[in-house]
């Protein structure tokens, strides 16, 4: 075996990404709240990036000027226009869309900085960023930093704070009742095997053998007896709620009826009721005629009596009680803000009408970034020394960084306002008006790669006349239909508006929907409207009907 060492040269290609480029993408992909952290961190960082203040004079100065970059107004007439159109008209509106068609990464590519640019000016200001510059008069309900704070301040006040349980709050109202201790070894027992609905599931005869147990390894003089057993059970039933203590749920109920008014309307006929047990669970009305000998034009307003008492005391109980061991509720800050454009036309009864949409970002989600230009100042050109080098590499960064949030919201607005002008429908009459929509079609017509879209649109939320959605809400899957194609989003929102137009005693099974559906022109298999019903956590017709 022989060998041989040699040298050789092979040509490739391939694609990195820089830092600065890795970074731009990192931001795009960030939630309000990921972004606030990022910019904090980076704040902390770099010496050379500070937030602008809102008594600034310099912030107040720009407000004006830059209140319209991040900001779009359609009218409706232009989205009943082609991509083409739309496209076209992206490049009219270029505060919003800019003039260059090229993807953020390859400006960022494109846009190193070098020494020239420290010192001298460009039509794009990397050294001040205030991305909220824009009336927040409108929007004043949108901020909830205060509400927030506040309940920071609650939450914090009620630490170490317990939520009772259902048995020790049956405990200590059994300390008011002077019990023996027998009694109270009766009851203790008695609580333990309480479960968190309120009900005692232990057999008595059971307990009694227990306690027979104990007075023999003991030697008690005396005996538990049934009865002795029967008067503490009834001390748990007379506490609160109504209802607890009980063995099962028919005595739950009975216990409830018995501290009804004795004059309450159909009072017998419900306690006659439980006595049948069984059929009651069942609904089954023919077994409860035949074992109570009720009528069946009773037995309905009976059962509706019954249905007024609470099955479950425990856990009534235990859901009326503060949870201190869970953290405050987080409200969702919308990224995007769209509201109608409104304007009076020649109608009858002269009311406002809907003239087209504006999309902002909402300035609450955006930081304002400058470089510091003190620190800024003391940069010399051709110092090579190493404070000049770390004031050189911290301005690059700061102003790339500066860039790269400039880029995440100008795209984000782009990519919004595209999907309300595909959205138009849903934005004006609801869910069911929903567009079947994927990441291909608002990529090509903003101009960017369907991966920046997608992350675009990842922890993204927008604020809509018909509510607050992620952005990944509105893209959807289609179904053919006679009329051209349905959103899925669309499909469910129709099945669910159908189901609950239904009549409880004769629901429509998924054949009866599918058919509504298509006589809507909508044209789908009976097991697709099962997935969909399901997906939306809706019974079956035999699970929804009500017998009586």
């Amino acid at each position: 075996m022989s060998m041989s060492f040699g040298l050789a040269s092979t040509l490739s290609t391939s694609q990195k990404l820089t830092p600065q480029m890795q970074q731009a993408i990192k931001l795009l992909q960030l939630s309000s709240l990921e972004l606030a952290q990022e910019v904090q961190a980076k704040l902390d960082s770099n010496p050379l990036l500070e937030r602008i203040e809102e008594d600034d004079d310099e912030y107040e100065n720009n407000r004006d000027d830059r209140a319209d970059e991040l900001s779009e107004s359609l009218t409706l007439d232009s989205w009943n226009q082609s991509s083409n159109d739309a496209s076209s008209a992206g490049s009219d509106n270029h505060a919003d869309y800019g003039d260059d068609s090229t993807d953020s990464w390859e400006k960022l590519q494109q846009s190193s900085i070098d020494d020239g640019a420290m010192d001298s000016d460009s039509s794009f200001d990397t050294d001040s960023f205030d991305a909220s510059s824009f009336d927040k008069d409108n929007y004043a309900s949108t901020s909830t930093g205060a509400g927030n704070n506040r309940g920071d301040e609650d939450f914090d006040s009620y630490q170490g704070g317990t939520s009772s349980i259902i048995q020790d709050h049956v405990r200590w109202q059994l300390n008011f009742k002077r019990l023996s201790e027998a009694d109270t070894l009766i009851a203790e027992y008695l609580m333990d095997s309480m479960d968190d609905m309120g009900f005692i599931r232990i057999d008595i005869d059971e307990l009694l053998q227990s306690f027979d147990t104990m007075a023999n390894f003991y030697q008690w003089d005396e005996r538990v007896e049934y009865d002795e057993v029967m008067a503490v059970l009834r001390m748990i039933q007379s506490c609160d709620p109504i209802g607890v203590g009980a063995r099962h749920l028919s005595e739950c109920l009975a216990i409830q009826l018995s501290k009804l008014d004795a004059n309450t309307q159909y009072l017998k006929e419900a306690k006659a009721l439980l006595t049948a047990g069984e059929h009651l669970v069942s609904n089954n009305i023919k077994a409860l005629t035949e074992r109570t000998g009720l009528a069946p034009e009773k037995i309905t307003p009976a059962l509706t009596l019954l249905r007024t008492l609470n099955p479950s005391p425990g856990l009534l109980f235990q859901i009326n009680q503060p949870d201190y061991t869970q953290q405050p509720d987080s409200y969702d800050i919308p990224d995007v803000l769209v509201t109608p454009i409104r304007s009076r036309k020649a109608t009858t009864n002269a009311e406002a009408l809907e003239d087209g949409w504006h999309v902002r970002l909402n300035p609450d989600t955006l930081p304002k970034l400058r470089v510091n230009q003190e620190y800024a100042n003391l940069v010399k050109r051709g110092d090579d020394s190493p404070d000049n080098q770390y004031l050189r590499e911290n301005l690059t960064d700061a102003r790339l960084f500066i860039r790269s949030i400039e880029e995440r919201n100008q795209n984000l607005l782009k990519v919004a306002t595209s999907i309300v002008r595909y959205q138009q429908e849903f934005l004006q009459h609801g869910a069911t008006a929903m567009q079947p929509l994927i990441l291909k079609a608002i990529a090509e017509e903003v101009d960017l790669h369907e991966s920046t879209v997608s992350r675009l649109t990842t922890s993204k939320t927008i604020l809509t006349p018909q509510g607050l959605f992620s952005l990944k809400h509105f893209f959807s899957s289609h179904v053919s239909s006679s009329d051209g194609d349905i959103s899925s989003t669309a499909i469910s929102a129709m099945i669910k508006k159908l189901i609950a137009d239904e009549d409880p005693k004769k629901p429509l099974s998924d054949s009866r929907i599918q058919k509504e559906l298509l006589a809507d022109g909508i044209d789908i298999a009976r097991r697709t409207v099962a997935k969909y019903r399901e997906a939306m956590n809706i019974g079956s017709s035999t699970q929804r009907k009500q017998k009586y």
